[in-house]
């Protein structure tokens, strides 16, 4: 820049430079020497000079930029400097501005750049304002980075915002937050927690291990994960909550690998634990009930791995707990029944058909005496076996004498309808899936009864003989379904030809009319004491429709915010055991559902 002065035809401007006033040679000096970008506007035109630092700024400007009226050169930015300019010149006042917006052409197209700029009085040697000293540099990638990050933070809390789980950021080795969700607000039952450290905001934690669990983490660069931790919260008023939260501490790296923050994520499992000790408690009675039983019991696994044996069992057979499990337990059999014994177990694991067999077990005396062997498997809601439960009943005596067989297989029966009452009871005690066991066991014991009724509408022909179509009444189906819920009968309307279906599309049918009916029962048409049910059903091209419509008297109903597990289970039963298709539709003056099912998949 120094040649491309020397060189420059100046007498258009500031004259020859051998002319020039001392003040603009030294502060031209200044500015030739600076490696930082530097420029000087000088006289009333405040015509440009600068340093090879600053000759990028102007661009494709530059050199035609030398020696130029500054008001030419930023013609398009010239709305913003040049009243900074005037000010400096007129004041004698500095100005320093930072990330200032300067819409400069750059290329033929208008950009938005940001810059870091100082325009600093120049005086000659008589203290008058002759020029500008001006250093400056560009921030637009800074800002613009900056820019995009704060989006992207706005965008993730938008996100964290909607997320049902609790999620918080500290930065810091102190831990400060600077993003939290309404989650975990709620969590804490605080607000106002954004920056504040961890340690102010939840004073309470720090005697319970978790900022020392923070430095830890912070530290090592390691994440911690909490299963159902207790967790001692102070709420207004002094009072003390305990809940059982889930939670992970997850490091955050840079690309450095140094520490940030923390990322926290955090679930208030607190049902679920209170769920978990109420299910231990009612497994405790459980194992209490099936051991004060004079009967062996015994349960496996869906492919008939052995895997428990009531006290019971050990005591008739004399063996130590663990002994039988696995493949082991036909070792106490005799040995001319264990064939037999194996083949009728195989059977019953290939088919799902109930297992039953009588063979001579070895009493812990050394005796070998009769008993009766039965199982029974549990299936899901998608009829996949996912227990068998079995018991072994004595009934030496019986074989010895054959007068009293029949009084007392009849009370064998008893014991054992009872026993799987006592099974059923167990599904209700082992089921993890529900909020809360008495609410999966009622749920569970509603839909067992729908399914008895299917069972029975076609248990009459079940007993006309093997050769007898296994069919019942969709109509009859329907109306014993609904029979518990309503007693009006004006309030209930049914229409549609006859339909005969299978014991599957009943048991099906089954499961869904009981959870509409339930569901009308609690929130619709029987809830309240006008309203009225119409269910019309006709067949059309090989596919049965069936329209089910609820009429709110006086009230009104709005659509649930997520799909309920009765409403799931139906849907499941429509469309992959009878190859059709629900639709739900829940206007305010009653449940609208539209039904779908295929015509073949009725005789089944």
């Amino acid at each position: 820049m120094a040649d491309l002065i020397r060189d420059h035809d100046w007498s258009d401007g500031l004259g020859p430079v051998e002319v020039w006033p001392s003040s603009l040679r030294s502060a031209l000096s200044i500015c030739l020497s600076s490696t930082f970008p530097t420029a000087i506007y000088w006289g009333p035109e405040l015509r440009l000079l600068y340093n090879d630092s600053w000759a990028p700024i102007p661009g494709e400007r530059h050199p035609d930029a030398l020696g130029r009226p500054a008001s030419e050169v930023w013609a398009d930015i010239w709305d913003v400097v040049g009243p900074q300019l005037d000010e400096v010149m007129t004041t004698g006042k500095g100005i320093s501005t930072y990330d200032q917006m300067l819409p400069m052409v750059r290329a033929g197209v208008q950009t938005e750049t940001y810059w870091n700029y100082s325009f600093t009085a120049i005086r000659d040697e008589y203290g008058a304002i002759v020029g500008i000293f001006n250093q400056g540099n560009e921030t637009t990638a800074a800002v613009l980075a900056r820019r995009q990050a704060q989006q992207e933070i706005s965008r993730l809390g938008r996100m964290f915002a909607q997320t049902p789980a609790a999620i918080a950021i500290l930065e810091g080795p102190t831990h400060v937050f600077t993003l939290v969700n309404a989650a975990y607000e709620l969590l804490v039952q605080r607000s106002g927690l954004v920056g504040k450290t961890v340690a102010e905001a939840l004073p309470e934690v720090q005697d319970q291990g978790f900022i020392d669990l923070l430095d830890t983490v912070y530290t090592s660069a390691e994440p911690y994960i909490g299963r159902a931790v207790p967790i001692d919260f102070i709420l207004a008023g002094g009072q003390v909550e305990q809940k059982h939260v889930d939670f992970v501490f997850q490091p955050m790296i840079n690309a450095e690998g140094e520490t940030l923050g923390i990322f926290v994520q955090a679930t208030d499992v607190s049902e679920v634990a209170t769920a978990m000790a109420a299910l231990r408690e009612s497994e405790e009675r459980f194992e209490a009930i099936v051991n004060s039983i004079d009967q062996m019991i015994w349960s496996t696994t869906p492919d008939g791995h052995h895997d428990y044996f009531n006290q019971r069992w050990y005591q008739y057979t004399g063996l130590n707990e663990g002994e039988t499990n696995g493949l082991a337990w036909d070792n106490p059999f005799h040995p001319d029944d264990r064939a037999h014994a194996w083949q009728v177990w195989q059977h019953s694991l290939a088919t799902g058909e109930p297992y039953h067999v009588e063979y001579r077990l070895r009493h812990h005396s050394g005796e070998y005496r009769w008993v009766i062997g039965r199982a029974q498997c549990v299936r899901d809601e998608e009829a996949r076996i996912i227990r068998w439960y079995g018991t072994c009943t004595d009934i030496h005596d019986l074989k010895l004498a054959e007068e009293a067989r029949q009084l007392l297989l009849r009370e064998l029966n008893h014991r054992v309808k009872n026993l799987f009452s006592i099974t059923s009871g167990m599904i209700n005690m082992t089921a993890r899936t529900a909020v809360t066991v008495p609410a999966m066991a009622e749920t569970l014991q509603g839909r067992l009864r729908a399914l008895a009724k299917a069972h029975e509408l076609v248990q009459p022909a079940i007993s006309a003989g093997p050769q007898a179509p296994e069919t019942g009444s969709l109509r009859s189906l329907i109306e014993d379904i609904l029979s518990p819920h309503v007693e009006d009968c004006s309030r209930v309307s049914l229409s549609g030809p006859p339909v005969e279906i299978g014991l599957k599309a009943s048991t099906s049918l089954a499961l869904i009319f009981h959870e509409l009916a339930t569901n009308a029962a609690k929130y619709g048409a029987f809830a309240g004491a006008e309203g009225k049910l119409n269910v019309r059903w006709a067949i059309i091209d090989q596919n049965l429709y069936l329209d089910w419509s609820e009429a709110l008297i006086g009230r009104q109903i709005s659509a649930p915010s997520s799909l309920g597990f009765g409403s799931k289970l139906a849907r499941t039963s429509a469309t992959q055991q009878l190859g059709g298709e629900i639709a739900f539709n829940w206007a305010p003056d009653g449940l609208q559902i539209n039904m779908r099912v295929a015509e073949n998949r009725l005789d089944r």
